[in-house]
Parts: structure tokens; C-alpha cells; sequence
């Protein structure tokens, strides 16, 4: 079989060739514990551990300390969730919280079980036809005093880049923790200043040419002292997260930050932008029924591309396209069941436009060339 086109990069991407290089002696020449601290091997991993941490710290503004290692953003999501809602003993006049419908479901559905569990009421924010949120709603909504608030940064089916600086101001003077999935961002904007406008951030390693199975919440130092861990066990990582670190992974999402946040340039963005606007125009050119989902290209994530192929239902199109291009119908699968996009019924998308709705995401190792055959298999499929 040829090597499919993959343009599915904000469900995942490869590992770094640089990521790869940081953790090979990891494996198994310096594998030692990291919380072993008797002995020099120990000692070594665990300075190995700070320094990815240092990497993480400068990449989003925040202190070392505030830096936890975890699987990947669902459970940083599930820790945030549980944590905030958990607080309401810290707070008990503040029985609301308030969520982003467009969110990915791990935080959406975390929250929900959560805030049940401790009594909580859960109130949806609005969103305009492009995902951003309705700000005068949010601000309306904290007349009920509110607990906390999750709003993810970068949306990752259609790509809209919330103004999170204004939605930290409004959180703020509500009083109000405020907690983003952050995942999809370093790949399309700066997060320098990231940790100074939240409580809580989560991200994954495999959405920013890092390893499958890390990640990392951010937590705000004032805030700590109030969590209580998920997580019980060993009292690692000052007992927020229990569990032996695995290094070689650690030292990947590391290596992926550094590379984020000291040799990405605009250009690489700008190029990436490029492929996705010229794939767009292809698109459009040999088929004139195609509708753009999310907000205009220049205001979204660089790589994401979100088209609703009218009378096409997008998972028959996905599946007549295998085994050549690899893409996203944003469906979630549940019990068997094939479900529309719920962030495409947030938007107000009638039905036939959800279930017709591809979300192609490409990467600096996408090219032009791919571009073309992507829109040859295409152009194939559907006539």
C-alpha cells in the first residue's frame, strides 16, 4: 500500500525527529526513577524531569513548580474538572459553573459528572455561527456567582482562536477561576503569557509533535495548597498527581516545547496557512456546494479546514477516500453509534450540513504536491 496523505494533524502528529533523538537514551541507558532520590542514576532522571519542566514553563509564562506531568489532556481535563468542582467546599455560596459548548467532551463530560456529584449547577455559554463565545452572555451569566469556567483556547474542529485575554478580564472581575484546554494552540499562536490570564491549562504531548501518552496541567501556585489530587498513591509530584513519571516520555513533551517556543517561526505557521488556503481554493474551484464551517480562514488555527460537502454524507466520503487520505469527520463514535459533530450543532448548523462536514488539518510537513492529489482523490470520490 502507498503511504496514505495524512491531513488529520490536529488529531495527532508525528513525533519531532529532534523529539525522537531527546528520548532514545532514556529508554534504556538513563532509566532511571526519577523519584528514586538515594542514588546519582535517580539524581539524574530527575534532573532530566526539571529541565523538560523548564521547557514546559517558558513555552506558557509559568513557574517550574506549577507544572504537572499527566497522560495527555483527557486526564488533565478530568483533574481540572474534579479539583474546581471540589472547591465548592472552599465556596459554597458559588453553585454554578459555567462550560464552552464547542469544548472537546472530556472536559465537557468531566465537568458535567463532576459538578452532579458536588451539587453543582451547569450552565452552556453561547457561541456565535464561528464558535467565538458571546461575551455579554458570560458576563450576564456571572450575576449568579460562579465557581469556575472552562473555555478551551483553540477549538480543534473548527479552529476559532477564543480572545482569551478578554475572557480572563470578565472571569476576573467575576471572581471567578477560570480553567482552558489549551491543546490545540502552541501549533497556531503564542502561548508565552498563557499562565498569567488562567487558573488551570491542559495539554497534550502528540498534538505538538511530542509522544502519545503525556501531558501536562498547569496549575496556578496560589491555588494549589486547595486541590485535592484525583490521584492518590505515592505523593508524587507534591502529591497533585501521584504515580512514577515515565521519563523517556517526559523528556519527549519537553523537547516538543522547546521546539515550540525557540525554533518555530512565523514563517513555518505562515506556510502551513498557505497549503490549507490553497487545498481551500482547490476545494472550491471543481466543486462550488462546499461550505465553510468556523470562522474565516485568517482568524482560525493555520492548519485547520473545516467543509461541508452538500448532498455528500462525509463518513461514506471519508471511507471511499481510504486507503489515500486520512482526514476527520469529527464524529464522535458511542455505543456503536455514529453521532454529528456537537460542536457543529452548537454553531446552529442544520443537520445535512453537520453530517456532511470533513475537517482537514495540515502541518509544515504537508506540501502543495500533497495538496494536489488530496484534491485528485477527491475530485475521484465524489463524481
Amino acid at each position: 500500500m502507498n503511504k496514505p496523505l495524512y491531513m488529520d494533524h490536529q488529531a495527532t502528529t508525528p513525533v519531532e525527529s529532534a523529539v525522537l533523538e531527546a528520548m532514545r537514551p532514556f529508554w534504556s541507558e538513563s532509566f532511571g526513577n526519577p523519584h528514586s532520590s538515594g542514588h546519582v542514576v535517580g539524581w539524574h532522571s530527575n534532573a532530566e524531569i526539571q529541565k523538560s519542566k523548564q521547557y514546559i514553563s517558558n513555552m506558557i509564562g509559568s513557574s517550574v513548580d506549577e507544572i504537572f506531568f499527566t497522560s495527555g489532556a483527557t486526564e488533565s481535563n478530568n483533574i481540572a474538572a474534579f479539583s474546581l468542582c471540589e472547591l465548592t467546599k472552599l465556596y459554597p455560596q458559588k453553585r454554578q459553573i459555567l462550560l464552552s459548548p464547542i469544548d472537546h467532551k472530556c472536559i465537557i463530560n468531566a465537568a458535567i459528572f463532576w459538578a452532579d456529584k458536588f451539587n453543582l449547577n451547569v450552565k452552556m455559554l453561547e457561541v456565535n455561527q464561528e464558535g467565538y463565545i458571546d461575551l455579554d452572555f458570560l458576563s450576564d451569566s456571572l450575576k449568579t456567582p460562579s465557581l469556575f469556567c472552562s473555555v478551551g483556547f483553540v477549538n480543534n474542529e473548527i479552529g476559532t482562536i477564543q480572545n482569551i485575554e478578554v475572557i480572563s478580564t470578565i472571569l476576573r472581575e467575576g471572581e471567578c477561576f477560570f480553567h482552558s484546554d489549551a491543546a490545540q494552540a502552541p501549533k497556531t499562536t503564542d502561548c508565552k503569557h498563557l499562565a498569567e490570564l488562567t487558573d488551570l491549562l491542559s495539554f497534550s504531548g502528540h498534538k505538538i509533535g511530542g509522544p502519545q501518552g503525556i501531558g501536562f496541567l498547569y496549575i496556578n501556585a496560589q491555588l494549589q495548597a486547595s486541590i485535592t489530587p484525583l490521584i492518590q498513591g505515592g505523593g508524587q509530584q507534591n502529591g497533585l498527581r501521584s504515580g512514577t513519571l515515565p521519563l523517556p516520555l517526559c523528556v519527549g513533551l519537553g523537547k516538543a516545547c522547546q521546539i515550540l517556543s525557540e525554533t518555530e517561526s512565523l514563517d513555518q505557521r505562515q506556510f502551513v496557512s498557505k497549503v490549507r488556503d490553497y487545498f481551500y481554493e482547490g476545494l472550491l474551484n471543481f466543486r462550488p456546494n462546499i461550505f465553510l464551517n468556523g470562522p474565516p480562514l485568517v482568524e482560525r488555527h493555520v492548519g485547520n479546514l473545516n467543509v461541508s460537502f452538500k448532498d455528500f454524507d462525509a463518513t461514506e466520503l471519508l471511507m471511499a477516500l481510504q486507503p489515500d487520505v486520512c482526514a476527520s469527520t469529527g464524529s464522535a463514535c458511542s455505543s456503536g453509534e455514529i453521532e454529528n459533530s456537537h460542536v457543529l450543532h452548537a454553531l446552529g448548523l442544520p443537520n445535512e450540513r453537520c453530517s456532511s462536514a470533513l475537517r482537514f488539518s495540515f502541518n509544515y510537513t504537508n506540501s502543495i504536491e500533497e495538496a494536489d492529489l488530496v484534491l485528485a482523490h477527491i475530485r475521484n470520490c465524489i463524481s
